[in-house]
């Protein structure tokens, strides 16, 4: 689930500039599955029998309680990796719609808002909890 936000994520990017694309792909992947994934595990020192965080990845974006293995510095990265997820593609397709209407322009703004919206739903808990702490 998570690979397919990603890659609807770049394709609705397309819709703009091939190179909005790549970079994005690139860095949005980097973000997920390079610096979340490895860098943010609390006992990723002590596995033997790891999974490299790939079980942890899609409980993060789309389970309530997710953040039981995820470093604060996870946490951190995922408030800053869902809106580049989420709202970046979506303002930039919808900029996409305006300029020149599709359905399918159309039909990958409402994938987007739905992966988005699902994962919102699932975390409003901790969203609520950061935005609570930091007021």
């Amino acid at each position: 689930m998570l690979i397919s936000w990603i890659i609807l994520g770049s394709y609705a990017l397309s819709f703009i500039h091939i190179v909005l694309f790549w970079v994005y792909l690139i860095s949005v992947s980097f973000g997920v599955y390079f610096i979340l994934r490895k860098k943010c595990c609390k006992t990723c020192f002590y596995c033997k029998g790891c999974t490299v965080g790939f079980g942890k990845l899609p409980e993060l974006f789309f389970r309530k309680d997710g953040t039981d293995n995820v470093t604060k510095n996870g946490v951190k990265t995922f408030f800053f990796l869902f809106p580049l997820m989420s709202l970046l593609p979506a303002i930039l397709v919808s900029v996409s719609i305006i300029e020149n209407f599709s359905y399918e322009k159309l039909v990958v703004l409402i994938l987007i808002m739905t992966f988005s919206l699902w994962s919102i739903i699932v975390r409003k808990n901790i969203i609520l909890k950061k935005i609570h702490l930091t007021n």
